[in-house]
């Protein structure tokens, strides 16, 4: 892994939080965490600061991974323009650590983080990467009285290095807002030239658990009962169903005639592995969607509305694919006659394409053909001669300055000379491999430069829970 052109990044993730239940923040059902949680896997040669909301149960002691708590807004409108400096500073100490990219989850906040680094004398090199979760269109936002956050959206995509959607098609969705006249034009080539993409698989499922059922064709919409998901086009297609069908939808919100009821993962598995088939009815909004993957994994029919992205998804020529009430009908027969036997359909692997799109993407950010910065060969003498923290680095070389923001281009230039950062350490801890020692001492061989012993002990402190200071 040491080898890895990515070994020893450090990356800090800003997240955009939308599951609360009461003051807690529930990581588990929040698909945008899951999203976060599917970088850092595909990332342990990287450090991961994650900057999480300050009440929460998430549980993670990998060592590569140091939990920061913020205080996110619990309202999914407020996340989008809400920011803390205050808080966010206290988080970080550019004394003691370093970051190599930004992960932002929540597009329109990409200029508050960087303006705190910026006081931290940090950031001109940190490469940017947005994770659209959502695009700000009228189709999206639920209510015309929602303020528009669209420019704020595109004015992030200018700032950032790299910009990833679920599928091509969802930055089309910027058009639009283009609808009226408007102070600005849409350039959609800009957006896709920098454009990456985050094709998500829905979770693995456990051990199904089984619990009571109704004696019926039991048939599985398992989206929320809201507009964008099709409710009204689920009720429509289905009104004429007889008694034997029992149509059970997994959100709470659902009327009790659909159920409406959340299930524990295991026995949602049950729900589907036992039911006749799922459905999928979303027809306007949508960037992608998980749930309609679900069934698939239990070789269970998932009857979809042909829509652009569920072709994504599932693909062009997946069979279950209907765009009328009869076309529904007839294949909820065809189901019902192939009842008992097993349908698998393979779809693509979706995370690994994104595993390789982003990878490929921070790897594509390094820049080799670098000039040696002022004062870098005075830090390789200092890691030679087993100084390994930043701090302990910073105060041997410039002990009167508290931060200086040369220092970022140094590690840059340090990281593709041969200088090793652990990943493991929550702290910037360099050092030096066997085989790049030689080369490295012979840069230092001209060095006429004091060291001072160390006065104050550099201590370790894995805290998941909070800042370091």
């Amino acid at each position: 892994m040491e080898s890895h052109k990515l070994y020893g990044r450090r990356i800090l993730h800003f997240l955009s939080t939308v599951k609360f239940k009461g003051n807690l923040y529930k990581h588990n059902s929040d698909s945008n965490y899951k999203v976060v949680e599917k970088t850092i896997k595909f990332l342990p040669m990287c450090h991961h600061y994650v900057v999480v909301p300050e009440n929460h149960t998430i549980d993670d002691t990998r060592l590569n991974v140091t939990l920061l708590k913020y205080p996110y807004p619990k309202n999914a409108v407020s996340n989008r323009a809400t920011f803390d400096f205050k808080s966010f500073r206290k988080l970080l100490s550019m004394k003691k650590m370093d970051i190599d990219f930004v992960f932002v989850h929540q597009p329109e906040l990409l200029y508050n983080v960087m303006v705190a680094l910026s006081d931290e004398r940090y950031g001109e090199i940190v490469n940017k990467f947005l994770f659209f979760h959502w695009i700000d269109c009228p189709q999206s936002r639920g209510s015309a009285a929602l303020p528009h956050s669209y420019m704020n959206q595109l004015g992030a995509i200018n700032q950032c290095s790299k910009v990833f959607f679920h599928t091509p098609k969802s930055s089309e969705y910027f058009k639009k807002n283009y609808n009226k006249e408007s102070s600005t034009t849409l350039n959609l080539d800009f957006v896709k030239n920098k454009s990456s993409y985050f094709p998500l698989a829905s979770d693995k499922f456990p051990e199904p658990k089984p619990f009571n059922l109704p004696d019926k064709k039991v048939i599985v919409f398992n989206h929320r009962w809201n507009v964008s998901t099709g409710w009204k086009r689920l009720v429509e297609y289905t009104e004429d169903l007889g008694d034997e069908y029992r149509i059970w939808c997994t959100d709470p919100k659902a009327p009790k005639k659909y159920t409406g009821e959340v299930l524990p993962f295991n026995e949602y598995g049950y729900l589907l592995k036992e039911s006749l088939c799922s459905v999928c009815f979303v027809d306007s909004y949508a960037t992608w969607n998980l749930s309609v993957q679900d069934g698939l994994k239990f070789n269970k029919p998932v009857l979809c509305y042909k829509h652009p992205i569920m072709t994504e998804i599932l693909g062009e020529d997946y069979p279950y694919f209907f765009k009328t009430k009869d076309e529904f009908l007839d294949l909820l027969k065809q189901v019902e006659s192939d009842s008992g036997k097993s349908f698998e359909w393979e779809i693509p692997n979706h995370d690994k394409i994104f595993e390789m799109n982003l990878i490929s993407s921070m790897v594509g950010c390094i820049k080799t053909d670098l000039k040696n910065p002022k004062d870098a060969y005075k830090w390789i003498y200092c890691i030679l001669n087993g100084y390994e923290f930043k701090k302990d680095i910073t105060n041997q070389i410039q002990p009167t300055i508290q931060l200086n923001s040369v220092w970022q281009y140094i590690r840059r230039w340090l990281l593709i000379n041969g200088v090793k950062d652990d990943p493991n350490c929550e702290f910037t801890r360099y050092s030096i491999s066997e085989e790049n020692i030689k080369n490295l001492v012979d840069l230092t061989k001209d060095i006429d430069f004091n060291l001072k012993p160390i006065t104050a002990k550099q201590t370790l402190v894995h805290n998941k829970n909070h800042g370091f200071f």
